[in-house]
Order: C-alpha cells, then structure tokens, then sequence
C-alpha cells in the first residue's frame, strides 16, 4: 500500500529530465483514498513511481504513450475526462468503510475512486517530479553531441521516446570504416536507380528528406516542406512516400481548399496527439498551387499554438516533423515559394505504371524486406559524417539555411551529388506567383527597357496587360491596385528582373521601371 505522507521533500526540484521506469509485473500499486488531503499526496507519488507506466510532462500537461492498433505511437494527454479512467486501470484505490455498530464495529476496504476535486487538483499542478517528453522517434536519432540514440526507451540527452517502428532495430558504431560507408551509398543508390528524377538533385534532395527525421535533434531549426511532384500518375510518387512509412511511420492529411481554421486544428492534432514524425498531404489535387498562410507559419516555427480540433482547448508541441505534400504537376504560391524542397520525377512514357524491370523488383516488396538495411545505411552514413567532423557547405535558403548547408555538407560527402542545384530553376517554373510575374516584366523590360512609367500607361499596353495577373475575381487590376502590387514586389528579382520605383510629378503617383541584370554588365 501507498501509506499518506507529509510534503517535506515530496517534490525536490527537478532535473530537466529523469528517468522513469515503465510498469513491469501485474500488481497494481494501492492507494487508501480515504482522506481527501491524504490521498492527494499518495496519488502523485504513485503516479512518479515505478508501479504504473510512465508519465511525462508535454505541453504543460501530463502524457503517456502507448501503440494504437495499427502498432504506431500514440501520446495521450491526461484531463478531467480520462485521469479518473487512468487511476481505474493503473491503481487500486479504496475507502475504509464502518461495518457494524458499537463494540462489532469494524472498518473494512470498499472499491472507490478518487473524488473528482482530487483529480482536479492533481491536473492544476505546474510541477512534476517527472520527465518532460519532447516527442517520439520511431528511429535512431543523432543527438547534439553527435551520438547516436539507438536505446528504445526514453533518451534523457534529447527528451524523445525512441519508440522504433522496426522490429529489427541496426545499431551502428561512431566510427563507419570506408568500406561500409561505400556499401550504404550503393544500397541507396541502387534502391532508387530506377526513378525517373528530372535531374539528379531531386535524388539528392529525396535523400536529404529521409535523413530528416535522424538529424532533426543535432540540426536545430526549421525543415522545409518536401514537395514531391511528376508530370503524371503512375511516375512512383507513392513508392517515395512508402519509404518514409515504412522507415519512421507516416500521418496523413488532406489538403484543405479554403478553411484555414480546420487546417490549424488539423495540424495541432497532429502534433499533440500523434508520434509520427512524417506527416504528408497526400495526392494534392491535379496542378494544385500551395498556397496557405498557415502552412507557410508552420514551416517557419520551432513550437506550434493553438486549440485542439473540436475544442476550445489551447495547447503547443514542438514543431518537430518532417512535412510532405504529393501530387501531379504541383506548383507554389505566396509565401510557400521559399519554404520548400522540391522532389521532381519525370518518366516520359505513355503508361509509366507500366513499367517493370526495375533492378530491385518490385519496391514495396523490397522495402519491406530491406528496411532495416536501408535504415542501416542511412545511419552509416550521418555517423560517418559526424566522425568526418561534420563537414557543412554553404548553401543560402533563408531560415533553413542551417539545414540545407548541413544536408549539401552531408550528401557532398558521401558522394551523392546535386543537393539545391535545381534552386534558380525551380524558384521560377514552380512557383506560381514568380512564374506570372516574371513573363510580366520580362514583356515590360521588352517593350519600355528601363524607362519610367506610370501605372496607368503600362496597363494600357496590350502586350503587358495581357501578362497582368488577375484578381481574386478574375479580373485586371485598375491603375490604383496595380500599383498596390508593385510597391509589395519593389526590390524582388524575378529571374534577372526587379520593379524600380521613382518618384512620380507632385500632382501624381509613382513611376515605375524593370532593371535587368543585363544593364550591370
């Protein structure tokens, strides 16, 4: 039994993290739940003990993490709907109850939970004797000191659960010899010969992806957004994703087309309840454009607010996943431009699901039976890495300049070529916006070189018009609103163009210009 004790010394100070053993045998740890104060302080030493599973402190609640049924992670969090179901299957609590009368009086045990104000209590504490959990790897993961963590179980250096989603788990030594190192980059090579890649940095790129969810507690920052696109179904778009599900595990989600607040709370549920650390918007429709200010917040955040879906219940988790998104012919717009990476297939057939001859055979049946290898050989390599002394080359993408110049660094080394070769391409032909608007001043630049007009004039032309985007209503800007946009695109280089503003006559507006990088040279 779980005697009630005073409060000196119940609840030191604690460590950043602790370790707490999960529960092994089948007793259940008792608690006399009589005394309401009493049992308020028995019930939290339970709770930090070694008898039930373990606890840990996220998003300022309390959490535990089991396997749903399809055998993937799970993080629950404790609240006044389920801790009372908690203490019933993980604890025996009881009252003592009078029997009898006079001198036959007897006090006997008599099954009861804990009053609803204890749980109440017990929930309103800020403090715990307990673990704060990061998140949950389904892999090993790098640390920041360079160590691999390779333990199931949870990892006090990173505060993530190492819940492996393998039933073969590699472990890999600090110091990969030459050999092995050339033994995984022909593995990974020869997995993903076959592919139809536009150019080989779109292979590098897909390797920089599935390094991702290993490196994410050693590279601390943001990770784009891993676009995976081909100009037609049946390219082996599903086969790239299949390897991350395979590897780490992998949530879904359907693109939304206009309700930003469902794709908020769709997004918080998926962090604050889920432990996959891949998680895709599978099959956007045929030639969709991302374009969501919510997304392109996300990819930019380290630690993600807001309330969980169908509740008014406000919570954060980490930022700590690697998002997908997968489609046909797939474009950017507004802000998402520069938050991604792309991944391109091209098979230039007919029927390009029709193909076979592939050097594995078919590759979900490959993966299947080679996926610790494939893990194997992505852990050989960033450890080889490490051990190299983690070599970095300088490769500029804004706030994930961090990541990128680790990734060009990482790849370079192990001798796969062409990470981020294909960015100035890209940057154009797949983004929306910077697609339209580099066809406008390159007409512009065409038609009036570098001289300055008014808004109004430009409009006028029927060469530039024609290149005008629309509005939200489909329709050609008036002079007022044109003008608008120029002034929030003033400075930015579309290919070698850029907007120039100059100052207008005093009764009038601002004149504009195109330079082109062909006047400075």
């Amino acid at each position: 039994d779980i005697p009630a004790q005073g409060t000196e010394d119940l609840w030191p100070d604690e460590a950043p993290f602790a370790e707490v053993p999960t529960l092994e045998g089948p007793s259940k740890p008792r608690v006399d739940v009589t005394n309401e104060a009493e049992s308020f302080e028995a019930l939290l030493r339970v709770m930090s003990g070694p008898d039930v599973p373990a606890l840990y402190v996220r998003s300022g609640g309390l959490n535990w993490i089991s396997a749903d049924d399809k055998g993937e992670p799970k993080i629950h969090r404790l609240n006044s709907d389920n801790l009372l179901s908690w203490f019933a299957e993980h604890v025996e609590t009881y009252a003592m109850k009078p029997q009898g009368r006079g001198e036959t009086r007897t006090w006997v045990e008599s099954r009861q939970y804990p009053s609803g104000r204890t749980c109440s209590a017990i929930l309103a504490r800020e403090r715990w004797r307990l673990p704060r959990l990061v998140g949950v790897a389904t892999s090993p993961v790098l640390r920041p000191d360079g160590t691999l963590c390779q333990v199931p179980g949870f990892d006090q250096a990173t505060g993530l659960y190492l819940f492996p989603r393998l039933r073969t788990v590699p472990t890999v030594g600090p110091d990969p010899s030459e050999e092995q190192v050339r033994k995984a980059r022909e593995l990974l090579l020869r997995m993903t010969t076959d592919f139809p890649w536009v150019q080989q940095s779109d292979r590098a790129q897909y390797f920089a992806l599935t390094l991702a969810p290993i490196l994410r507690p050693y590279i601390k920052c943001p990770t784009p957004m891993g676009l995976i696109t081909a100009t037609t179904m049946g390219s082996g778009k599903s086969y790239l994703t299949y390897l991350f599900t395979e590897l780490y595990g992998m949530g879904t989600l359907t693109w939304p087309r206009d309700a930003s607040d469902e794709l908020r709370k769709a997004i918080t549920t998926k962090l604050t309840t889920t432990g996959a650390p891949v998680i895709t918007f599978d099959n956007v429709d045929n030639g969709g454009t991302l374009k969501s200010p919510v997304l392109a917040d996300l990819l930019t955040k380290d630690y993600w607010e807001d309330r969980l879906l169908g509740s008014n219940t406000h919570v954060g988790a980490p930022n700590d996943r690697l998002w997908l998104a997968t489609g046909n012919n797939l474009r950017t717009g507004g802000d998402m431009a520069r938050r991604v990476l792309w991944v391109r297939l091209d098979a230039d057939c007919q029927n390009p699901d029709q193909r076979d001859g592939f050097a594995i055979g078919d590759f979900q049946i490959w993966v299947r039976e080679h996926a610790s290898e494939v893990l194997e050989a992505l852990l050989t390599l960033v450890s080889g890495w490490v051990a190299a002394g983690a070599p970095r080359r300088n490769v500029r993408m804004g706030g994930y300049s961090e990541w990128t110049s680790a990734m060009a660094g990482l790849l370079d080394w192990a001798g796969i070529p062409g990470f981020m070769a294909d960015r100035a391409e890209t940057s154009i032909d797949l983004d929306e916006e910077a697609g339209e608007w580099h066809a406008l001043l390159a007409t512009w630049y065409r038609i009036y070189g570098s001289t300055p007009k008014p808004t109004k004039e430009v409009l006028m032309h029927a060469d530039v018009s024609d290149e005008v985007p629309l509005t939200n209503r489909n329709e050609k800007p008036v002079p007022r609103q044109f003008g608008q946009w120029l002034n929030a695109r003033m400075g930015r280089y579309y290919g070698p163009y850029r907007l120039v503003r100059h100052p207008g006559p005093a009764n009038g507006g601002a004149l504009w210009s195109v330079s082109s990088l062909d006047d400075k040279r």
